[in-house]
């Protein structure tokens, strides 16, 4: 009598014997419990590793699952053979391992098409997986897998291979396959990667041997690296004996580059690489080779990347951060032009990263020891009148000639009332202002004295650096400005630049100037960045001996009334004001100047004089007006002119 799958019963299955016990008739079979099956699961993962644990669960799945068929063809008489190959699926609810419900299923025998697709609920390899293990990065339901591949692939007569795409050992709602022909997956699937049956189970002992093996001699090549790289840091090599050590080991080339992606040394065939390069160009990478190069910048996380420019010798460059006090200090990059990894690249250079992270903070402790040296020294000499002899001499003994003229720079950082909750960036943007003056000096041969002083960095810059380059003391101000604009776009940095100051002697003076300069930019909100002291005018004498605050309340008792009507009115009795002193209270002169008639001009003067009792003929009145003005110019409240063209 022809059956149907769905109409399986255990009690057709099962056959009890007086002697021995049997299970699908005369093949025997014993029953075990879930619980042991997770055990085999853990144990098998812990010892051979998810991946190896995964190949052998497929394997024997799909040989569970092959002869299950073959047993099942002879033991009914099936309706046709599609009903034998749904068998599978009662076979899987009758035993326990899960209860599989199909919702497509496309089945010609004739034809060779095979697309199924459905759920597995309730799947006790999931279950049990979870009981031992976090969830998975992908599904873990490999025995079921393996066996409805070596069913399905036995009863249909075509080369079947089940997927799963949804698991709750992953943390999806349910454990959701897909099964298809070999060729209907195309190239989703490799042949090589399906082929449980090539295999035999007992080759995974044979690997994981192997594996050890491997790992033993890693772990001895890694030893012997981290013992090379040591002995150069100990014996206070740089950062190319560290390049070279480690391209020689990987026999590969390597690039180390700065916080700025810049590269510092590199090792062996490392062609065009640059990391700047393609950090500048990012936007032409993949969009998944853009996610990684986030995760390296801001996870600090080993990545590498897919094949960049066609015309690129490197194709796919490994690299890892190197971090300092969890921040990065630079990069190291493997250059390779294979996308195969190497197991001992990445463990090889993540140790190189942290005996390169070691030498930087060496270098970085010793550096920074020497400039707060340096910095107490240069601060002593900014902030004090009076100079201790000493101190010039000591410079001296360090390289630092200051008995020739200097300007005074101080770099400010806006928002400092943010400072705090961007401690981090602040720091960034403060290493960066220093390093660049260093390399400034380095490049110049030219001494730069730096301090951190409160949030700000101050430098003694020799006028023989201006000189050189043929720039302006302004000019330079803007390069850096640029320069640290470039790295860091959100910067609102303002520089005070003094006077020149032509020895040691004027170097307090010429601070107390650019700090000026920096005072009246942030009253007045100027957009000009870089402010010299000497374009506030004749007003600047004022500044150096009083506060803004105290300058600019005296205006307004002078101006203040005549300001504020100007404002409610839309007057230009204050412009009226400042061009009849600025013609020597010339009427006719004034009048052709703002184009008024002489009727015109005497009438806005009355206005003046009897409105807020300012007598333009009375000479203390006068000077008075004119130091009031001045004061308005210099802190921006005449719209109608700006410093540049009182100057």
């Amino acid at each position: 009598m022809a059956v149907k799958a769905n109409n399986i019963t255990l009690g057709d299955l099962f056959r009890i014997d007086a002697e021995m016990d049997n299970f699908l008739q005369s093949q025997r079979m014993f029953i075990s419990s879930a619980d042991a099956w997770g055990t085999l699961i853990k144990d098998l993962t812990l010892t051979l590793g998810i991946e190896r644990a995964k190949r052998f669960l497929l394997r024997y799945g799909y040989q569970c699952g092959r002869h299950e068929a073959e047993v099942l063809k002879d033991m009914f008489e099936w309706e046709n053979k599609k009903e034998w190959v749904l068998a599978g699926v009662t076979m899987h609810n009758l035993s326990g391992r899960t209860s599989s419900v199909p919702t497509k299923a496309k089945i010609d025998t004739e034809t060779g098409e095979f697309d199924v697709e459905g759920f597995w609920y309730n799947s006790y390899e999931a279950k049990q997986y979870l009981q031992h293990f976090p969830f998975h990065s992908e599904p873990v339901c490999y025995f079921l897998e393996g066996y409805a591949s070596g069913y399905c692939s036995t009863s249909f007569g075509r080369k079947v291979v089940f997927k799963e795409i949804e698991c709750i050992g992953k943390g999806d709602k349910h454990c959701h396959f897909v099964g298809k022909t070999l060729e209907l997956w195309g190239d989703e699937i490799s042949i090589d990667s399906v082929d449980y049956a090539r295999e035999d189970i007992g080759d995974e002992l044979d690997w994981a041997y192997k594996r050890i093996e491997s790992q033993s001699e890693i772990l001895k090549r890694g030893n012997i690296l981290s013992n090379q790289l040591t002995q150069i840091v100990l014996q206070g090599k740089g950062l190319g004996e560290i390049a070279q050590t480690l391209g020689k080991s990987l026999q590969c080339g390597i690039v180390i580059s700065n916080q700025y992606f810049e590269t510092i040394t590199e090792y062996g065939q490392v062609f065009n690489y640059s990391l700047k390069n393609i950090i500048d160009n990012k936007e032409k990478l993949r969009a998944s080779d853009q996610k990684k190069m986030e995760e390296m910048i801001n996870k600090q996380a080993t990545i590498q990347l897919n094949t960049l420019e066609e015309q690129e010798f490197f194709k796919f460059p490994l690299i890892t951060p190197i971090v300092v006090q969890n921040n990065i200090y630079g990069y190291i990059s493997i250059i390779k032009n294979s996308k195969e990894i190497e197991e001992l690249e990445p463990s090889f250079i993540e140790r190189a990263a942290n005996i390169c992270a070691l030498h930087l903070l060496n270098e970085k402790t010793v550096i920074e020891t020497e400039h707060r040296m340096k910095g107490e020294m240069l601060n002593e000499i900014l902030l004090q009148p009076n100079l201790d002899s000493s101190i010039a001499k000591r410079l001296s003994y360090l390289g630092y000639y200051l008995n020739k003229p200097h300007f005074v720079f101080i770099f400010r950082l806006q928002n400092q009332n943010l400072l705090f909750k961007n401690d981090k960036l602040l720091t960034k943007e403060k290493d960066l202002i220093a390093n660049i003056l260093r390399k400034h000096s380095e490049y110049e041969e030219q001494k730069i004295l730096v301090s951190n002083y409160f949030g700000q960095i101050q430098a003694l810059i020799p006028e023989d650096i201006l000189v050189s380059r043929k720039i302006s003391a302004q000019q330079y101000g803007e390069a850096i400005m640029e320069e640290v604009k470039r790295i860091i776009p959100t910067s609102q940095l303002l520089i005070g630049i003094s006077n020149l100051c032509l020895d040691i002697n004027n170097f307090h003076h010429g601070f107390k100037q650019a700090k000026k300069a920096l005072e009246i930019a942030q009253i007045t909100n100027q957009q000009q960045r870089v402010i010299l002291f000497s374009e506030l005018g004749p007003i600047s004498i004022l500044l150096d001996a009083r506060n803004p605050e105290e300058l600019e309340s005296y205006a307004d008792k002078v101006l203040g009334p005549m300001y504020d009507y100007d404002v409610r009115k839309s007057t230009e009795l204050l412009k009226t004001l400042y061009f009849y002193l600025d013609n020597e209270c010339n009427l006719h002169k004034t009048a052709r100047y703002m184009n008024l008639s002489i009727g015109g001009m005497r009438y806005r003067l009355l206005n003046i004089s009897e409105r807020f009792n300012i007598d333009m003929m009375n000479s203390s009145t006068r000077r008075e007006v004119q130091l009031a003005l001045d004061i308005y110019l210099a802190f921006g409240k005449l719209p109608f002119m700006q410093i540049q063209d009182k100057i």
